[in-house]
């Protein structure tokens, strides 16, 4: 489950719970009906007033997470795509001294990834 989705749940669960303990809380009360109606409206504004406060720290938080996860992901790319480089230019050249004749040994102990294969005698 996102981040996003979690916060819009919570949010939607906060609101609503919220409104229908004020509506019950209200309507069990014993008041006159202009009473009720300006505790409903004072509630609803409450309400309305916490929900935009949640509501903008929900954004503010998803903001910063999303920047975050951006920037970490373009440092990891830059260093997927440097170390790429880098291994296929070392392929390159112990194929190009292999291909030529010429079996340098720090190429093939410097390659990081190196298929191995193991010659089997056949009887």
């Amino acid at each position: 489950m996102t981040v996003e989705k979690k916060g819009k749940d919570l949010l939607i669960g906060a609101v609503v719970g919220t409104v229908l303990g004020a509506v019950t809380a209200l309507l069990f009360a014993p008041k006159s009906g202009r009473e009720l109606r300006a505790d409903i409206a004072e509630g609803v504004q409450n309400v309305t007033e916490k929900t935009t406060q949640v509501a903008g720290t929900v954004a503010d938080k998803s903001k910063q997470l999303a920047g975050t996860i951006s920037d970490k992901t373009q440092q990891t790319a830059q260093v997927i795509g440097k170390h790429t480089s880098e291994w296929a230019g070392k392929a390159k050249e112990a194929a190009l001294s292999w291909k030529n004749g010429r079996c340098e040994s720090n190429l093939v102990e410097e390659a990081p990834v190196a298929a191995t294969h193991e010659d089997k005698n056949e009887d």
